[in-house]
C-alpha cells in the first residue's frame, strides 16, 4: 500500500479533513500524519508572541480550537516532521498550509500547495477579478502582492475555517464584487463553505485542498 504524508501546521490528526481528501484519492492509501504543534499544549501555543510584522498562519488544535501561529516559530517543527513522516515510509509529503514555506531537505517529494495553486489561479485568469478568502483578516493585506498582476484586480476578504462567524456575509460582499474567479485560500476551508461560495455567487470556485488532492493522486 503506497503512503502518503499529510503535515499540518497545527495539530494532527486532522479528521476534519481526511474524509473529503480521500473522496478524491481514494482507499488504497496508507495516511502518516504529523503536526507541527502535537508536541505542544493549546496554552503553550497561546504563548507564542504574534507581532504585527510576522507572518501569521491559522490552523487547529486536535480538539478543533482555532489557534494562529507565526511561521517563523513552526519551521523547525515542521523540518523536525517532515524526517519523521518519511522514516515510516512517506515518499510524498504534502503541508497542508497554502503559506508561502522555503525548500524542506526531504528524501521524498514535499509539495507546497502555494506554488500549485497560484499555476491553477495563473493558467485560469489572464484578466479580470480575483477575490481571494483568507482564514484571517491579518492576512488579508498580502493579496496583491501574492496574486495580483497586470490585468487582474484582486479583492481580499476573510473568514474562519474552523469558527466561522458570518458566512452569509462573505457570501454578499463577493456578490457585490462581481469577481471572474473566488480563491478560498487556506488548505482548511471545507467542502461546504466551497459548496456554498460557488452556489451562491454563481462563480467559479477553487478549493485548495481539493486540488491538491488531485495533484497528489497523479504523483503517487
Amino acid at each position: 500500500m503506497k503512503k502518503l504524508g499529510l503535515l499540518t501546521i497545527g495539530q494532527s490528526p486532522r479528521d476534519d479533513l481526511i474524509p473529503s481528501l480521500l473522496e478524491i484519492l481514494g482507499e488504497e492509501y496508507e495516511i502518516i500524519q504529523a503536526g507541527a504543534l502535537d508536541d505542544m499544549t493549546y496554552e503553550d501555543v497561546q504563548k507564542i508572541p504574534l507581532r504585527e510584522e510576522d507572518y501569521i498562519l491559522v490552523s487547529r488544535m486536535r480538539d478543533g480550537r482555532e489557534v494562529k501561529i507565526t511561521k517563523k516559530s513552526i519551521l523547525p517543527k515542521l523540518q523536525e516532521k517532515i524526517h519523521e513522516i518519511e522514516n515510516k515510509g512517506a515518499r510524498v509529503t504534502v503541508v497542508m498550509c497554502t503559506g508561502k514555506f522555503p525548500q524542506f531537505e526531504s528524501n521524498g517529494l514535499v509539495v507546497t500547495p502555494q506554488e500549485v495553486l497560484r499555476g491553477v489561479i495563473e493558467g485560469s485568469l489572464k484578466a479580470g477579478k480575483l477575490g481571494v478568502v483568507y482564514p484571517t483578516e491579518e492576512q488579508e493585506f498580502m493579496a496583491k502582492k501574492e496574486f495580483g498582476r497586470e490585468g487582474v484586480e484582486v479583492y481580499a476578504d476573510s473568514v474562519s475555517p474552523y469558527e466561522p462567524e458570518d458566512i452569509d456575509g462573505l457570501i454578499r460582499r463577493l456578490r457585490r464584487e462581481n469577481l471572474d474567479l473566488i480563491f478560498l485560500n487556506c488548505f482548511g476551508f471545507p467542502r461546504e463553505l466551497y459548496t456554498q461560495v460557488k452556489k451562491e455567487t454563481g462563480k467559479p470556485t477553487i478549493l485548495s485542498n481539493a486540488v491538491i488532492a488531485r495533484v497528489l493522486k497523479e504523483l503517487l
